[in-house]
């Protein structure tokens, strides 16, 4: 009886672990990541941050709070800085990256920490309007 709940119960491990498979689909892919499951569908999200940063804190607190999966990079290393500077040349963008948190959701690009700006771009929240930051106003486009 044992023996047999234990294979049944090994199976049942190895078929779970093995069905499922990240794969990185960039050059920002790391190891790092938050606990929760990634709900299906929902984009991958990478916070850069630093220690020494208040909003970044705040961001992540949010992030764990609302079970979005996330890997975190640390702005401060030089070679996390350049996969970054890297990614953004891919998805053409041009603005500075020199504020954090910075938040890669998909391929977009977001300076700073905005609760309603990452639900809606995670599609957890409908978005009526379009909020612009200082790095993404009409003018500049």
């Amino acid at each position: 009886m044992k023996k047999t709940l234990f294979i049944l119960l090994s199976f049942f491990i190895l078929a779970t672990c093995t069905t499922t498979e990240w794969v990185a689909t960039s050059s920002l892919g790391g190891d790092k990541m938050s606990p929760t499951p990634r709900p299906r569908g929902e984009k991958l999200v990478i916070i850069y941050t630093a220690d020494w940063c208040y909003w970044c804190k705040r961001a992540k607190e949010f992030m764990k709070k609302n079970k979005i999966v996330f890997f975190e990079r640390n702005f401060d290393d030089p070679n996390e800085k350049k996969k970054l500077k890297q990614f953004a040349k891919e998805v053409k963008f041009t603005e500075s990256l020199d504020a954090i948190p910075i938040f890669i959701i998909g391929r977009k690009i977001l300076i700073g920490y905005s609760a309603k700006q990452i639900l809606c771009e995670l599609g957890r929240k409908k978005c009526l309007f379009k909020t612009f930051t200082t790095w993404e106003t009409p003018l500049r486009k």
